[in-house]
């Protein structure tokens, strides 16, 4: 069964990494603890390569912060667009309202539990019907 590349040593383990590693190997499909343990070994190599050399990473670590930089100006944007929207459909409705100040706030207030309360997810026709009042 020896190969000439393969070498035996003896390690001496606690019974009960011996007993959770034997039951992953069973669980993942090993064929048995040399497999396991070789592919273990390999693994934690192979990261301590990457760290010590970790070209790849960094290359992927810049691409990413890219990435969200440009998905964080693009929503910036949209929400810029949004808000001018949306301030220009509060000024109207200011110019044709009769609304105190009290009652602009009780309005903020339900609006805000209504947010909560249905995690964003506010239908203009339930406020037209009520649904939300209490």
């Amino acid at each position: 069964m020896d190969s000439e590349n393969m070498q035996r040593i003896s390690l001496y383990l606690d019974r009960g990494l011996v007993n959770r590693a034997d039951r992953f190997a069973k669980e993942k499909g090993f064929s048995s603890r040399n497999e396991l343990f070789t592919r273990a070994v390999e693994s934690l190599m192979a990261d301590s390569d990457l760290q010590d050399n970790d070209i790849l990473g960094e290359k992927l670590a810049g691409a990413v912060l890219r990435l969200s930089e440009d998905n964080a100006k693009a929503i910036s944007k949209g929400l810029f667009r949004y808000a001018v929207q949306l301030e220009m459909v509060m000024r109207v409705l200011a110019e044709l309202s009769e609304y105190t100040p009290e009652q602009v706030e009780e309005m903020r207030r339900e609006a805000i539990n209504n947010v909560r309360r249905t995690r964003g997810k506010v239908r203009f026709e339930d406020i037209l019907t009520g649904y939300y009042d209490d």
